[in-house]
């Protein structure tokens, strides 16, 4: 099935522009916009945006009981940076030692920096406190950085830096950019990675050349005087990639003093203002061209973590920031009419070009269209915005007039393009949105195994087509777009028949004996406790009152075989949709209980529950080591929450939702039942009791658990200790921002600071 919604086109790419030359200089801290530190899975992890440069730096905090330590320096500008490990100097290859290395940031020393051939990045000083080696180091692209630390090691020799000079105070490591910056320029991009010793530290560097040319590693080592004496080295990470214009939280927010709710005057304090730390922490995130995903791993585009943020916190942004993130996503288009998952700039997209056979293309960005949520997102976003928020009201004709920078044509002319929609004349199996050919993936889930080995995933069909169906339809209406031979009233049609039939291929019906059965067996596989089985009486008596448990599968194979696997999809559709049935509803209430009969626990939230799946290797495959398993997304979170309170706004103007959320006419017909909404309510307030028990971790990317048997409880765990790939979690995250705009039940916001 495809849908009937607006598709966009080509793609070109950036105009190089080489800057002037600089000065080698460094720019004090005191020059900065932005900076601020997170504490996150182990690492310090420290922020800085000024007028030169944006920048990340990740370093081991110094409680790890790890003997090595690793430094990330990671900036948006190209999506460059360095990744290098410090090793204890007699350690062997695998880091052991007797004794452990402390490696710590000077406070303050964390600034932006300038050097020769038009470089801009950030330096820092380290201590440390007794001999260390360089270990494994790469330089340049973020994603072969990427590559290694979740790629088991993987390591390209394209991407290999020179030993550029040395003595013993000083070091420089040169990546040189695979193309030059046009095919008729001689000009290279590139970055580097230098140590110096500053003066007054005893610090001396040893450096020994690899003995096969410039391509081998070098043997670095610091040397400390020891005896309780530490040696300081500076840091330094610089690239001659353009850096972004940010919006600082002024621009980002609306003020706090927008009229709105109650609701919504409690969100925007220390917004705009930047008093709460979470605000300057979004905010670096953001620029003035696009919204970047997440550090360190994601300062860069990402189509779907744009939409859904934006959807998330739109209801607290001003204007400027709205369209910045409806424009970036518009620009990245092609000419087939998909949105842009992923872009690929600076050194890596070079890579990616090769790897394509287009090494003709050279460094051009590579933009990934694979997914199929991402280009749903767009239209309900706009809608919202032009059409229900005070803030895009009157604005939708200027936006659309706006020439595109990244390829020819308004953004007007972009949108204009459009696909069928067969699954409202034959609604089966076989008309759903599947994954694109040869794609294992396709929406938020992003791995195979994520969708359970599916192919037809449950929010992608149930909740963002007809969502996308109902703002082609309203942006019709309204006059704000005008797509060529599309009938707005065929649409709401079409959109109906989506919104009733879709749910009900994904249903999964499991007889109230056989659910306990494998309940029992669940709990075993996992190592819980059947305790948890007990605590939640209630859930089990409901589920023997209906004689089955009943939830929507998580994808359907191609053959329409449910995945069944429980799961928190379900926030889609309350977020997106307006004709949420009850039926639909009683699956959210059954699933917000206590885990693992539902997907609560006291840390959060789990994204996937394969308790009940017939198919017990599900177990093993969606565990709390996986990255989309039975772990906690606080952005999924968030989704079910402001769900949760969009579709009772649409019951009683007391809501504590922050969003301006039009109820449909006629009201839902559930709102008339008392009894059904307290049912609903309660659920939100089981949810938000969860989302508290891990407050520290609400904006960060992904958490998992380790389980108390003697209490019954569980804490947080760092993924990356349990991922088997090392996946980690960014310490920042775009989406899980989403709970800036957000009051729980109580009209409290989440977060004081």
């Amino acid at each position: 099935m495809r849908t009937a919604i607006a598709q966009l086109l080509g793609v070109l790419s950036v105009a190089y522009l080489h800057p002037a030359m600089a000065v080698a200089q460094t720019v004090g801290s005191q020059n900065a916009s932005l900076a601020f530190k997170v504490v996150s899975g182990g690492n310090d992890n420290y922020f800085l945006r000024d007028n030169l440069t944006s920048s990340q730096l990740l370093l081991t905090s110094s409680n790890s009981t790890s003997p090595l330590r690793r430094l990330v320096v990671a900036l948006p500008a190209g999506n460059s940076g360095a990744l290098t490990y410090f090793l204890p100097k007699d350690a062997g290859s695998s880091g052991n030692s007797t004794e452990a290395l402390n490696v710590t940031l000077v406070e303050g020393s964390f600034k932006s920096a300038t050097a020769d051939y038009s470089n801009v990045g950030v330096q820092a000083d380290l201590n440390f406190d007794r001999n260390a080696t360089l270990g494994v180091t790469i330089i340049g692209a973020v994603r072969a950085m990427r590559d290694y630390v979740e790629g088991n090691g993987v390591m390209h020799e394209i991407f290999n830096y020179t030993l550029a000079s040395y003595n013993e105070t000083s070091l420089r490591l040169h990546r040189r950019w695979i193309n030059t910056t046009s095919p008729t320029s001689s000009v290279y991009k590139g970055a580097d990675l230098y140590l110096v010793v500053p003066s007054g530290s005893p610090a001396r560097l040893s450096v020994t050349p690899g003995n096969n040319g410039t391509w081998t590693p070098p043997t670095v080592d610091i040397l400390v005087p020891g005896g309780g004496q530490n040696g300081t080295v500076t840091v330094k990470v610089v690239t001659n990639e353009t850096s972004l214009v940010g919006l600082d939280t002024q621009r980002l927010f609306l003020p706090e003093s927008t009229n709105g709710s109650q609701a919504l005057h409690t969100a925007l304090q220390g917004l705009a203002s930047g008093q709460k730390d979470a605000a300057k922490q979004v905010s670096f995130l953001t620029y003035t061209n696009k919204f970047t995903a997440g550090g360190w791993r994601f300062l860069t585009y990402f189509g779907r973590d744009s939409m859904i943020a934006l959807r998330l916190l739109m209801p607290t942004l001003s204007s400027e920031a709205i369209e910045s993130a409806l424009g970036a996503v518009i620009e990245r288009a092609n000419t087939t009419g998909a949105l842009c998952h992923e872009e690929t700039i600076g050194d890596y997209a070079s890579f990616i070009n090769i790897q394509n056979n287009r090494s003709d293309l050279g460094n051009q960005p590579y933009y990934d269209y694979k997914m199929i949520d991402t280009d749903l997102l767009l239209l309900p976003a706009m809608r919202h915005y032009f059409l229900e928020l005070p803030q895009g009201k009157g604005r939708a004709e200027q936006f659309l007039s706006r020439n595109a920078t990244l390829q020819n044509g308004t953004y007007a002319e972009i949108l204009n393009r459009q696909r069928a929609a067969p699954f409202a004349q034959s609604p089966n199996v076989s008309n759903l949105i599947g994954l694109r050919p040869g794609q294992p993936v396709g929406n938020w889930r992003d791995s195979n195994e994520g969708l359970g080995y599916g192919f037809y995933p449950f929010d992608v069909n149930s909740a963002l087509v007809p969502a996308s169906l109902r703002a082609t339809q309203a942006l019709l209406e309204a006059g704000v777009l005008n797509f060529t031979g599309l009938n707005a009233s065929a649409l709401g049609d079409v959109a109906g028949v989506w919104e009733e039939q879709a749910p009900k291929l994904f249903e999964v019906l499991v007889g109230t004996e056989e659910a306990e059965a494998r309940l029992q067996n669940f709990v075993r596989a996992a190592n819980l406790s059947e305790a948890l089985l007990q605590s939640s009486n209630a859930s089990a008596s409901a589920a023997a009152a209906k004689g089955n448990v009943s939830f929507y599968a998580l994808s359907l194979k191609q053959d329409g075989t449910p995945v069944e696997v429980l799961n928190s999809d379900m926030s889609f559709n309350l977020m997106y949709g307006a004709n949420v049935s009850r039926e639909f509803l009683q699956h959210v209430i059954d699933a917000l209980q206590p885990y693992p009969r539902g997907l609560l626990t006291n840390i959060g939230m789990v994204v996937a529950n394969p308790a009940y799946d017939s198919n017990t290797t599900m177990i093993d495959v969606l565990n709390r080591a996986a990255y989309h398993g039975t772990v906690v997304w606080s952005f999924q979170q968030g989704l079910m929450a402001g769900g949760l309170a969009r579709q009772l706004s649409f019951c009683s103007s007391n809501s504590t939702s922050v969003d301006t959320n039009p109820a449909p006419s006629p009201a839902p017909e559930w709102c008339d039942d008392a009894g059904f909404v307290q049912s609903l309510r309660d659920a939100q307030t089981r949810l938000w009791t969860s989302i508290r028990g891990a407050e520290d971790e609400i904006y960060t990317e992904v958490w998992s658990y380790s389980f108390n048997n003697a209490t019954d409880t569980f804490s947080v765990a760092d993924l990356a200790s349990l991922s088997p790939s090392g996946t980690e979690s960014d310490a920042i995250q775009l989406w899980s921002y989403g709970f800036l705009a957000l009051v729980d039940p109580n009209g409290n916001s989440t977060t004081s600071t």
